[in-house]
């Protein structure tokens, strides 16, 4: 009878310990669901949406074609636009996006950016040099910047494609891309410059700045990781992100100092980075690419003078390992823009969708325009975002 009675208590112990074990999993179950939902809800309604804004395109022309830019000139509000194949820059009247002046430029091959009707850039590349070719108010500037090539990857390249290029304090700065690294082969983040410098009177030049060092403790096996996105940010620093960090590095082209400073996303709080022990094709279905499609990623980064606040996109992964892999995987992903001030305080982030081409954006009084996906080859058609939070 003892034996029996310690039998029925110890399957009511069972009973008891395996209820309080469902119990305690369907609350755990329910909390995590409740803190992720929390972390959604933390995404912000922060812009107001404004009326579109529609440039008319010649043949030839297509809404990717090149990066626009707002200037204004003689009291009168303009865009310029280079056309990355043709290689010509074209004006438009920012109220009505009627075509107001083109210019043909003899360029040869290479990357493309106009940073003013009488201001544009050509980087070409070969073996060993960088040839960056700038016509400025009518005359040709050429200089050849030599590259180091090492174990088959390049040291730094300049490129202007597709955030252009910064004019500071009579300098210009391009934000440099890498083909990746090789484990062990970087130690520091301070050995990897990401800005080339260029002094277009003195013909003399010079790569600056650094990588956060999770650039050298992860050795990201991907190009997309290397790079690097640049803007003109207040007090006339240059600032550049970088798409496997929420640090961006501030460079002051008055004293040559930098710091980092690092504002994160909701969707981008931690980046898991790939391991790479061997050579790499870019352009196959690699688990690199893979990887950086699934995972997110920060991109662009704009400065609103007006406003005194920056944007910075960032691409959402899109998580779903029963994707196949491939390169194009990454244009599948959503956006969100985060908004920070001045002294990197983030003011919020909000969640974009992929109804737009972030890369392709402009910063005007009026507040941020984005180029809308699919309106057709004739006409691009930009949406205003008009931040609410002042």
């Amino acid at each position: 009878m003892f034996i029996f009675a310690m039998c029925i208590k110890m399957a009511i112990d069972m009973k008891v310990l395996l209820l309080f074990f469902v119990c305690f999993m369907t609350y755990s179950c329910h909390s995590r669901n409740h803190s992720d939902s929390s972390e959604v809800s933390s995404v912000d309604t922060l812009f107001e949406v404004g009326n579109s804004l529609k440039l008319y395109l010649s043949d030839g022309v297509r809404p990717t074609s090149g990066y626009v830019r707002y200037y204004e000139e003689n009291g009168k509000s303009y865009l310029v636009q280079g056309n990355e194949r043709q290689k010509t820059i074209r004006v438009y009247d920012f109220i009505t996006g009627k075509p107001m002046d083109e210019v043909v430029l003899n360029a040869g091959e290479g990357e493309f950016y106009a940073h003013h009707p009488d201001t544009a850039f050509v980087i070409g590349r070969s073996k060993g040099k960088a040839s960056v070719n700038a016509w400025i108010k009518g005359e040709k500037v050429s200089l050849d910047i030599p590259i180091h090539v090492r174990r088959g990857h390049i040291e730094q390249y300049p490129r202007c494609w597709k955030d252009g290029a910064v004019h500071v304090n009579g300098k210009w700065y391009f934000s440099c891309f890498r083909m990746g690294e090789y484990p062990d082969e970087m130690k520091s983040g301070k050995e990897r410059f990401p800005l080339l410098e260029l002094d277009l009177d003195t013909k003399n030049h010079r790569f600056v700045g650094a990588y956060p060092d999770v650039y050298a403790s992860n050795n990201m096996g991907t190009m997309n990781y290397w790079i690097p996105e640049l803007c003109r940010g207040n007090n006339d620093m240059v600032l550049v992100g970088f798409k496997a960090s929420p640090e961006m590095l501030v460079y002051s082209p008055a004293t040559g100092e930098s710091r980092f400073e690092s504002v994160k996303s909701v969707y981008a709080d931690t980046i898991p980075l790939p391991l790479t022990e061997k050579g790499r094709d870019y352009f196959s279905e690699s688990d690199s690419y893979y990887y950086f499609a699934q995972y997110s990623h920060y991109g662009p980064i704009s400065y609103d003078p007006w406003k005194k606040i920056y944007y910075r996109f960032v691409g959402i992964g899109l998580d779903d390992w029963n994707l196949e892999p491939s390169p194009f995987l990454q244009q599948q992903k959503k956006w969100s823009v985060m908004v920070f001030d001045a002294s990197f305080r983030k003011l919020g982030e909000q969640f974009l969708g992929d109804a737009y081409h972030v890369d392709f954006h402009f910063v005007s009084p009026d507040g941020l325009f984005l180029l809308n996906k699919g309106k057709g080859e004739n006409v691009a058609e930009y949406t205003l975002f008009k931040y609410n939070k002042e």
